[in-house]
């Protein structure tokens, strides 16, 4: 080889260098994983995260999803079903691994601890990239400090990014803001007792969720706002204390908001709280309670609820 070719192939070595040396990468909580390409085989492993995806219109790269809280909207349904649902609810490691996925995509931690399928670390170290939407990053919101909208727009903007789709990413963004301004405190000034589950005690809204920040944006007082957490488990005597004007049911596959309903309706103490007597109740989807694409339809849902009824 001349000294001209030898440069040159020197030349081009240098330049691929580079370029695979940017490459792309994510950065979730505290870690980043980096790929050599976009990735064009996705796992999904929990419902936030697939209505992520399925909304950028990348149902075409998934090669599975997984763990379904409610039913999917309708406009996402279609291309719900083109993508192998892998398990109920978390899937095996061996289940994952024989997809070959190149990103793995969770809308909470627990996917990623040693009971499901292990720390981000450990896919990483095996060439998959990992991303947990940013509201699940403990380290970044804290258990005393009340959490924003804005992890919603962080987490299009990630993936979108990721995969190439930003001015899909752009328009969601800007439709879901323009429609979280539009949304009026239609519960200014009422008490809101929100029930995810629990019969012994009520597991309910803390401080600082999203299921809090689901009250507060509509204007409603969160009878558990003063409870340090995301989550409040309160006892029946504080709810009765607290006489809320307003009662919130998730529904959820794993806890019906007909069963929540019943159980306060038949409690002879619960069924005596003026909420229950006069049936304000309203029931909100628990993906709609989430930091993801569809917590302004809860808000939605919500304002509209109680502006009809006040």
């Amino acid at each position: 080889m001349t000294i001209g070719k030898l440069a040159l192939a020197a030349a081009i070595a240098l330049v691929a260098g580079g370029a695979q040396a940017q490459g792309l990468s994510i950065e979730s909580c505290d870690s980043v994983s980096t790929l050599d390409a976009t990735p064009s085989r996705a796992i999904t492993l929990n419902q936030q995260a697939t209505e992520v995806m399925l909304a950028l219109g990348l149902e075409g790269q998934m090669v599975g999803t997984a763990y379904i809280d409610d039913a999917i909207p309708e406009q996402w349904a279609q291309a719900y079903a083109s993508v192998p649902v892998l398990a109920d609810r978390y899937p095996a490691r061996e289940v994952v691994l024989a997809q070959d996925p190149d990103f793995l995509f969770a809308g909470f931690g627990s996917a990623f601890n040693d009971r499901n399928l292990g720390a981000e670390s450990e896919w990483q170290e095996i060439g998959v990239a990992t991303y947990v939407v940013h509201a699940e990053c403990r380290n970044l919101h804290p258990a005393d400090r009340r959490m924003t909208t804005e992890s919603i727009f962080i987490d299009l903007e990630r993936v979108a990014a990721l995969f190439g789709v930003e001015v899909e990413g752009e328009a969601i963004s800007a439709d879901i803001r323009a429609r979280l301004q539009a949304v009026g405190r239609s519960g200014e000034g009422l008490k809101a007792f929100l029930y995810d589950s629990g019969t012994n005690t009520a597991f309910s809204a803390g401080c600082c969720g999203a299921p809090g920040l689901l009250l507060e944006t509509v204007g409603l007082e969160n009878i558990g706002g003063e409870v340090e957490g995301r989550w409040a488990d309160l006892a029946w005597e504080a709810v009765m204390t607290a006489d809320p004007d307003v009662i919130v049911l998730i529904e959820a596959e794993w806890s019906t908001a007909e069963d929540k309903r019943n159980h306060l309706l038949n409690d002879p103490v619960l069924s005596e709280l003026e909420a229950v007597k006069s049936g304000r109740f309203i029931v909100v989807p628990f993906s709609e309670t989430l930091l993801g694409l569809r917590f302004v339809d809860g808000v939605e849902r919500l304002a509209a609820a109680l502006a009809q009824d006040n």
